[in-house]
């Protein structure tokens, strides 16, 4: 672990912080509970910083990255798209051949009658819910970005953001609180591994 810069080493500190209150959180609560808590405190504020933490998440920001990396820090540019080719893979491949009758809140709570906070015009998805996509794409970008960044307090950051987008899912409704802890876990562990063997490559030449 050597290698890892503080920035790193402080993404994956909030990485394992948010996995332990996680799974806390999980085993304490129903799943009912879960999403009254999260998406029942609301607020038109909190509306428009989730969709926008979720944004990040989505297909522009990280081509944006792989592009600078292409041009700025080719060295990064091969290990970050194996890493975002073993993150997409692996959640696709479980949302559509492992947990393939997975639900999400829209629909696994549609014969309750409850009344959710739901965004006007935003599109709810309603299956396909294990893992979550977007959280494992930000956890495995903000990797990266900590790798790029280097100081310490980037990195708190990076994590903190990638942590906003995982709440952001279960706050709009999209995903449920286990669905982000195993999207991260997989994001996180593609880029940590690509890294790693970037790393012995290099450091053995």
């Amino acid at each position: 672990m050597k290698h890892w810069s503080p920035a790193v080493k402080a993404f994956l500190g909030i990485f394992i912080f948010y996995e332990v209150v996680g799974w806390l959180f999980v085993s304490t609560y129903p799943r009912l509970e879960q999403l009254q808590l999260i998406n029942g405190n609301n607020s038109p504020l909190s509306d428009l910083i989730f969709q926008v933490l979720t944004a990040t998440a989505e297909v522009v920001l990280p081509i944006s990255l792989l592009l600078y990396l292409f041009r700025f820090q080719k060295a990064y540019a091969l290990p970050y798209v194996y890493s975002y080719a073993l993150s997409t893979g692996l959640i696709q491949g479980l949302k559509h051949f492992v947990f393939t009758d997975s639900l999400r809140p829209l629909a696994y709570f549609a014969s309750t009658g409850l009344k959710w906070h739901l965004i006007p015009g935003l599109l709810i998805s309603e299956f396909n819910s294990m893992p979550s996509g977007h959280t494992g794409a930000a956890f495995f970008m903000f990797f990266w970005v900590a790798v790029l960044l280097r100081r310490f307090g980037w990195g708190l950051l990076a994590g903190i953001i990638a942590v906003g987008v995982a709440y952001s899912r279960v706050y709009l409704f999209q995903h449920f609180p286990v669905d982000t802890l195993v999207g991260a876990a997989i994001g996180v562990g593609s880029s940590a591994l690509f890294y790693s063997i970037y790393y012995a490559k290099n450091s053995s030449k």
